[in-house]
């Protein structure tokens, strides 16, 4: 696992939305939980989303991602190497906690239910949080209709195309998961010349071949659809809502699950 975050870390400068937030993101969080006055845990260090709240500690478990991608601790924001299954904070303290697609890059359902778990214990009782999506839609697409749509310039970028790829191979999947390897197959078989590829979309192959970091990982992805991620998420949250995140590339795919009301125990 730590490979394949490094191999992220490397080829960053490359990434775009949906993977990365847009303006249009950084400002659907805000809105949804009124982050201005607000110190804000946020898991992972997503650098487009460093400037939120008034304070904020990010957490990863990284020290590489911690170096290479955040973008540094200054007298109102810190990162620091933790686990999101286990928050470094004490139980019902934070006020404001944020994610990017964390619940993807977990993986399985066993796993969401734990983060859910860990997020409840660490929120105050009237504290909320919000964690961006990449959800499958209720009915699948095709391959081949994913296919038709990148060819005919319908994918807004690459990393639209391939979510929308990875979503095209997770049919009868449990939990809604697919190993990464998975998804550059699935690439390949759709779209076995990249140089076409690029042609038609203007998409330069340095960008088309960061797919190629999921080749040799061992790391598990998941795309739940919202319906489902809703109700693990109603197990430990009596308040769960989805908010729309705007109108880029994908975003109907990438609603924020906002959580208020935590379910602490007696």
């Amino acid at each position: 696992m730590t490979e394949h975050w490094n191999a992220i870390r490397r080829h960053w400068q490359l990434l775009g939305p949906p993977l990365r937030p847009p303006p249009e993101v950084v400002e659907a969080y805000d809105r949804a939980l009124g982050l201005a006055r607000a110190h804000v845990v946020m898991l992972g260090v997503t650098p487009e989303l460093a400037g939120l709240g008034a304070t904020m500690t990010a957490v990863d478990e990284s020290p590489d991602m911690i170096a290479g991608i955040w973008p540094g601790d200054t007298d109102t924001r810190k990162a620091v190497q933790g686990d999101w299954f286990d928050l470094p904070f004490p139980g019902a303290s934070i006020e404001a906690l944020i994610g990017d697609g964390c619940l993807s890059v977990i993986g399985a359902a066993d796993l969401r239910r734990m983060l859910f778990a860990s997020i409840a214990r660490a929120l105050k009782s009237d504290g909320r949080a919000a964690i961006r999506l990449y959800a499958s839609p209720d009915t699948l697409d095709k391959p081949r209709e994913v296919r038709a749509l990148a060819l005919a310039g319908g994918a807004s970028t690459f990393h639209d195309l391939k979510w929308r790829v990875a979503m095209t191979a997770i049919a009868g999947a449990p939990d809604y998961t697919i190993p990464v390897t998975g998804i550059v197959e699935q690439f390949d078989r759709m779209f076995p010349d990249r140089e076409e590829l690029s042609a038609r979309t203007g998409w330069e192959l340095p960008v088309i071949g960061t797919i190629d970091v999921y080749r040799n990982s061992s790391v598990v992805y998941s795309f739940a659809p919202a319906a489902a991620l809703i109700e693990e998420a109603r197990t430990f949250f009596d308040d769960v809502r989805l908010a729309s995140t705007g109108t880029y590339g994908l975003a109907e795919r990438c609603p924020l699950l906002v959580l208020r009301s935590p379910k602490h125990p007696e």
